[in-house]
Parts: structure tokens; C-alpha cells; sequence
């Protein structure tokens, strides 16, 4: 008897990367996505192709599905569901609040951050949810060529999803690992990849491409991104004291995903909400907060802050930092709107470097 999983978002990692994890063959996917169009479009065909790519070429894999719900509307399968998959975005994790509350169900958390599990934990009354790493970087579309192919066909790489080994028994293709190897894995992830990640997408946005790989092929931005990867590597071996062949291999590993011309990673995703990524303890203010605290004055993620602060995109819900920069003073941009305390180095820094940092951003944008 199949496995049933009901998976929460129907984008990148959840249409993409997921199916190479467990197999529709062998789990039923029922799909819950607040995207009417994409909905009423999996319903119609009830499968989609995901392309994984292989070296220079894609290797397919046609996913069948049960049925995709907009939100509320899974009531009638929760008691049939033997798993749960979140890949909605942490902004979104508490509108499952309601559905979910009081079920005993396993709860694999995808999403890029790792206080989720506890925070939903603690709100639904349900003990069995558990942090996951996709370590991968999954596209929410796919090259023209393919969308002829099928209009829902997404693309993913060949990566490895890290899932705590409480939950081993669901099987699949996951990597099940303790919770001190999850938590290696994600200061691995968190700051080797996803600050350099973001800030070559609010790079890229600066110099007008779509795609990550096309902001990769621009050598300067390359550059900066290969340095803010090293100040990374540096802040985790003299703070964390992790592994210098394995933060070593990842940073290596990490450059020629940002370069994968398969992968078509549009700028827009990486770069939405800028707002989350500049939070306190997050993967652009945090880790430059990181580096300080060892002595390492991080250069180039304080320029990778400062495009972050230029990110310009009328559609993002997090819009309005382009009228805030341009409304208030540097001082109280800072103060107000990112919650650094003057007192801080961090706050000092970026307002000692803004003027020549402004001044590399202009140039960036008109190269």
C-alpha cells in the first residue's frame, strides 16, 4: 500500500525537488498551493514533469499526483495522510496553524529556517515535527524549451535533501541524519549558501539579467560573491570550528551551482523579501554580525547588504525598502527599519562604508 504525503506548496522545492525524494510511484502526492491558476492547471493534468539536471544535459521524471487543494480545502485527506511537507516560505508556516493543530501527523519542515519546527511545533500541539535541509537549488520554472513541453514542468538539481532521522521510517531517497549532523549542515547551508546566494540575486538585480547564472557570468559580481563566500568560510572555522576540508568542499560546490546554466534560477526568487533575509539573525545582517564578533571585517557582505537595501522590485511584498531608503536618513534607515542599535559596530561600519559602497552599486548598474 502506497504512502500518502500532503505537501504544502506547489513551487521549487516542493513540485521540483521533492518528487526525486520520495517517488510518486511509490506516494500518493496530494498537493495544498494558494496559486489558483497553478492549482485548477496540476488538477486538470494531474502530473508535471521535473527536470533534474545531469552534467550538460536534464534527466526528466514524470510525477503523478492525486489532487492539488487550495488552502482549507485538504480537510478530507489529513486522516489518510502519512506525512506532511511544508515548502511555503517561514512568513507563511503559521496560516497551517488551524488545519494542523492537534494532529499527530509528521511534520517535515523545508522551509529556509531553522526555528520553524519549534515555532509550529509549540502552536499546532504537535510533537512530531522535524527540521529538513533540501541541499539544493531548485528553480520555480523551467528554460522555454521545456515549458513547451509541459507549462508545469519545473527544474531542479541533483541534490540531497538532509531530514532528522526521527521520521526514518517514511524511507524515500532522503538523507536521515541526527540532530548534530542537521545542525552542521545548516550552518553549512545558512551561511555558505544562502548569503552568497542572495547577494549575487540582489547583484544581478542591480545589473538587469533574470536568471542566477546570468548574474554569475558578470566577473565582478563573481568576484564579490567568491569573497563574501570566503569571509563565510573564515567566520565558520574561528567561530563554529567546523571542518576545514568539508567548508572547504561546500564553498567549491556552492560557486558551480550559482553557475548551473541549466538550472534558469530566476533573480526574483532568490531576492524576494529582503526585509526576512536583512533580520537580525539572519543570512545577511547575521552573518556580517558573525564575522565582526571574530575580528573579520566582512567587505563584501556589507556591500552584499547594501544591494539588498537597493533591491528594486514593484511586485515584491517587501516593496517598500525602496521608498524607505530613499525617504529617511542612512542613520535612521539603519536604526529604524533594520534595528541596529548605534552603539553596534555593524551600524558604524555600514554607515562608514555606505558612501563608497552607493558609489560600487552605481557603477555595477551602469556597466
Amino acid at each position: 500500500m502506497k504512502k500518502s504525503l500532503l505537501i504544502y506548496g506547489a513551487g521549487a522545492i516542493g513540485r521540483g525537488f521533492i518528487p526525486w525524494v520520495f517517488d510518486s510511484n511509490e506516494y500518493d502526492f496530494y498537493y495544498v498551493e494558494n496559486n489558483f491558476e497553478l492549482k485548477e492547471k496540476l488538477n486538470k493534468h494531474k502530473k508535471f514533469i521535473s527536470y533534474k539536471t545531469n552534467q550538460d544535459t536534464y534527466e526528466e521524471k514524470v510525477v503523478n499526483i492525486k489532487e492539488c487543494f487550495s488552502p482549507g480545502e485538504e480537510k478530507e485527506v489529513i486522516k489518510k495522510i502519512t506525512a506532511v511537507i511544508t515548502a511555503i516560505g517561514p512568513r507563511n508556516i503559521l496560516s497551517l496553524q488551524e488545519i494542523l493543530s492537534n494532529t499527530k501527523i509528521p511534520i517535515i519542515c523545508c522551509e529556509n529556517d531553522s526555528s520553524i519546527p519549534n515555532l509550529l511545533s509549540s502552536v499546532i500541539k504537535n510533537p512530531y515535527v522535524v527540521f529538513a535541509i533540501p541541499d539544493v537549488i531548485t528553480s520555480n520554472t523551467a528554460p522555454q524549451k521545456l515549458l513547451e513541453k509541459d507549462p508545469n514542468s519545473i527544474v531542479t538539481e541533483n541534490g540531497v535533501c538532509y531530514i532528522d532521522d526521527s521520521v526514518s521510517f517514511l524511507g524515500g531517497e532522503a538523507k536521515y541524519v541526527s540532530k548534530k549532523e542537521l545542525e552542521n549542515q545548516w550552518l553549512a547551508k545558512l551561511y555558505i549558501h544562502n548569503t552568497p546566494h542572495c547577494i549575487a540575486a540582489y547583484l544581478g538585480s542591480l545589473v538587469g539579467v533574470t536568471y542566477l547564472h546570468e548574474a554569475m557570468q558578470n566577473k565582478l559580481i563573481k568576484k564579490i560573491v567568491a569573497n563574501a563566500m570566503n569571509e563565510m568560510v573564515e567566520m565558520l572555522l574561528k567561530k563554529f570550528s567546523m571542518d576545514k576540508e568539508f567548508v572547504k568542499w561546500y564553498s567549491e560546490k556552492e560557486l558551480k551551482r550559482f553557475e548551473n546554466e541549466l538550472l534558469f534560477d530566476p533573480i526574483y526568487r532568490v531576492a524576494r523579501e529582503p526585509f526576512r533575509k536583512l533580520a537580525p539573525n539572519e543570512r545577511l545582517i547575521g552573518a556580517a554580525q558573525l564575522c565582526l564578533s571574530q575580528g573579520i571585517i566582512p567587505e563584501n557582505i556589507l556591500l552584499g547588504i547594501m544591494s539588498a537595501f537597493a533591491y528594486n522590485n514593484k511586485i515584491d511584498e517587501d516593496s517598500n525598502i525602496t521608498y524607505l531608503i530613499n525617504s529617511i536618513s542612512s542613520e535612521d534607515f539603519l536604526r529604524i527599519i533594520i534595528d541596529l542599535n548605534p552603539t553596534e559596530a555593524l551600524y558604524e561600519i555600514l554607515l562608514i562604508e555606505w558612501d563608497k559602497n552607493m558609489k560600487k552599486i552605481e557603477i555595477l548598474k551602469n556597466e
